[in-house]
């Protein structure tokens, strides 16, 4: 299989996870475990993260072993690690400390990393 192929499945589970998991609340149902106030999995989260998982961690452990192939400069790396960090940083924390609505920007903070990794290596394997 291609790695444009792999990249493609692997982005299909994840969307289809974040998908799931952003359908409303009123479809999920009772919370099966609380992590904090107003976090914890349903059923249906659980069916999320069951496609998100596998799919996100595919997709991470390409992009992790492709990046001494995509040249990067030193800088440029250090900067986005940097703002993967925090953007996972503020995911943690908005759901273990309560900092509520700042799961938002570490989201998109970490998803921006991510597009800009796979956009490079998309572009590295155009055949």
């Amino acid at each position: 299989m291609s790695v444009r192929h792999r990249l493609a499945a692997a982005l299909v589970l994840t969307v289809a996870g974040v998908l799931v998991l952003a359908l409303p609340d009123s479809l999920e149902g009772p919370r099966l475990v609380e992590f904090g106030p107003g976090h914890g999995p349903s059923t249906l989260d659980l069916v999320g993260i069951a496609l998100l998982t596998p799919g996100a961690s595919w997709l991470l452990a390409m992009l992790v072993r492709a990046l001494p192939s995509l040249a990067y400069q030193p800088r440029t790396l250090f900067g986005l690690g940097a703002a993967g960090g925090l953007g996972l940083g503020l995911l943690l924390a908005s759901v273990f400390a309560g900092f509520t609505g700042w799961w938002a920007i570490g989201a998109l903070t970490l998803t921006a990393v991510e597009l800009v990794l796979l956009a490079r290596l998309w572009r590295a394997h155009r055949s």
